[in-house]
C-alpha cells in the first residue's frame, strides 16, 4: 500500500493528500465538450426551433369581419379588445348581454333614409368572437299620430287613408 490506509468497519477508506481531492474544481484546464454532448445540445437546439416555427407559421389567422360604416368599410379582426374595435369604429350605440356574450351596437340610425344597418360586435371573455348586422326600417310618425314607413328620397309621405275611406280593393275600411 503506497499510502496509509486505516480500516474502519467492513470498508477501507484511503486518506489522501487535499491536491488531487478538489483537482475537479482547482484545475486550471478547461473543460471540453465530447462529441456525444454537441450532438445532444445541437439536437435540443434544433427541435426547439422547429417547434417554434411551427408555433409562429401555423397559428391561426384571426378572422377579419367586414363592417360597413357611414365612413365606408372598416375591418376588425377576431380576438380584438372591445378599445380596438370602437378604435376602427367609433364609440358604441348600445350595450346588451346575451348570456356569456357581451354585445355593442354600431351605426347610424336615420330617419333620412327608408333603412339603416346595425351592426352587432359581440365579445367572449374581453376578445371579440362575432360581428353580425341587421337592417332596420326607419318609421315616421305623421301630423295626425299615424306611423308609417320613411320616404325613399324624392318620394312624399302620404298621410294613411281616413277611416271609412275606400282603400286600394276599393271596399271601404270599417
Amino acid at each position: 500500500m503506497s499510502q496509509p490506509e486505516q480500516q474502519v468497519g467492513v470498508s477501507t477508506v484511503r486518506i489522501t493528500s487535499g491536491d488531487d481531492l478538489f483537482s475537479a474544481y482547482t484545475d486550471a484546464r478547461g473543460r471540453r465538450l465530447t462529441r456525444r454532448q454537441l450532438l445532444t445540445y445541437g439536437l435540443v437546439l434544433a427541435i426547439f426551433a422547429v417547434l417554434a416555427y411551427v408555433a409562429v407559421t401555423f397559428q391561426p389567422e384571426a378572422t377579419p369581419f367586414r363592417v360597413d360604416t357611414h365612413q365606408g368599410m372598416r375591418m376588425v379582426l377576431r380576438g380584438m379588445t372591445p378599445q380596438e374595435v370602437s378604435g376602427i369604429l367609433g364609440p358604441p350605440l348600445g350595450r346588451e348581454q346575451r348570456g356569456d356574450q357581451e354585445c355593442f351596437q354600431y351605426g347610424r340610425p336615420s330617419l333620412k333614409a327608408a333603412s339603416f344597418i346595425l351592426n352587432t360586435v359581440c365579445y367572449v371573455d374581453g376578445k371579440l368572437q362575432s360581428v353580425s348586422a341587421r337592417r332596420y326600417n326607419s318609421w315616421v310618425i305623421t301630423s295626425d299620430g299615424a306611423i308609417v314607413p320613411a320616404p325613399i328620397e324624392g318620394e312624399e309621405l302620404v298621410p294613411p287613408p281616413e277611416p271609412g275611406a275606400p282603400n286600394l280593393a276599393g271596399d271601404a275600411q270599417p
